[in-house]
């Protein structure tokens, strides 16, 4: 259990910090994919418990509040406010993507989302072991 929250408390403090990844054209377009897959699975997760529009609305605007304004005035400027724009731009797509494809394959969807989030978390959990960075 001790790994189990070391590992959660190493995922909140990356995601913690705002990186608009300027270094590189992949990261920065392997970082948006994610930003859309993080809106698709808050959205899809909120299906189970509110109406499309609902879900759609609350996974867009609670991320663009929640995480992107707090970043924003961790480090205010023009590239943080571009950088947290585009961030949710990215998780609003998602999030309208799972509302669509949810809406015509529920279950399928429901597989997809279970099968990410375990990629998800098997991926994140061995890097952050491999690197040395995860305990309890």
């Amino acid at each position: 259990m001790n790994e189990l929250r070391g590992t959660f408390r190493l995922i909140l403090a990356e995601l913690s910090k705002p990186s608009a990844q300027r270094d590189s054209w992949f990261a920065w377009a392997a970082g948006q994919m994610a930003h859309a897959m993080i809106g698709a699975v808050i959205a899809g997760g909120l299906l189970f418990v509110l109406s499309p529009g609902w879900a759609f609305a609350t996974a867009a605007l609670g991320y663009a509040l929640g995480k992107e304004l707090p970043d924003y005035f961790r480090a205010p400027s023009w590239a943080t406010a571009r950088d947290c724009v585009q961030d949710a731009l990215f998780v609003t797509t998602g999030a309208a993507l799972a509302v669509a494809i949810a809406g015509a394959h529920e279950r399928l969807y429901l597989v997809a989302l279970i099968a990410a989030g375990i990629g998800l978390w098997l991926g994140v959990s061995a890097r952050l072991k491999g690197a040395g960075n995860a305990g309890g």
